[in-house]
């Protein structure tokens, strides 16, 4: 079966436009996280000290390999994302191409979802984990200005869209099936 490429479609372009851009945005922000880490540990005694001016209670070094563990979370998400973000493209590419309903694209779905559903583990332990630190810190020193709110757990939202992208995943596997069998008729 020939497929034909759509003339100049701007909502493909844009969004595969958005979704590289994205990714790369993506990649620096995982960099960053990379490097972060091993320097935040490897400067604990002024981190630690430079909190010293901002907490009633000096912390200790436990803290700085929490906050290392926070930043470590966050570059899993980061991948996470970055992982569906590069699934999606692929997606988009193949609607450019004229042929969406391909068995990878199914799969590509079933991978976004999982990545969904772990970016909400991940939420939901992270947020714990930040509570503790926020914990373990304790009470700012009057005259310093720091606040910090957690906001996390388990979003009705990302269930919904695991859901949603676990279903696509099965109606682009059905559609799949239905142009093979087109293709065996013909």
């Amino acid at each position: 079966m020939t497929h034909t490429k759509p003339a100049n479609d701007i909502v493909l372009k844009s969004t595969r436009g958005i979704l590289i851009f994205t990714k790369w945005l993506l990649v620096l922000g995982a960099g960053v996280l990379t490097i972060a880490v091993p320097t935040i540990l490897a400067f604990t005694d002024e981190v630690t000290n430079e909190m010293a001016d901002v907490f009633v209670a000096p912390p200790g070094p436990e803290i700085v390999w929490m906050i290392a563990g926070m930043m470590v979370f966050g570059l899993v998400m980061l991948l996470l994302i970055l992982f569906s973000i590069n699934r999606l493209r692929r997606i988009v590419d193949s609607v450019g191409e004229g042929n969406p309903f391909t068995r990878i694209n199914g799969t590509r779905l079933r991978g976004m979802g999982i990545a969904v559903f772990l970016m909400q583990i991940i939420t939901f332990f992270g947020s714990i984990f930040a509570t503790t630190i926020l914990t373990t810190l304790g009470e700012v020193k009057p005259d310093r200005d720091f606040s910090l709110t957690i906001d996390g757990g388990i979003s009705i939202t990302g269930i919904l869209l695991v859901l949603l992208l676990i279903i696509l995943a099965r109606v682009f596997d059905r559609g799949a099936d239905m142009q093979d069998e087109l293709e065996g008729t013909v």
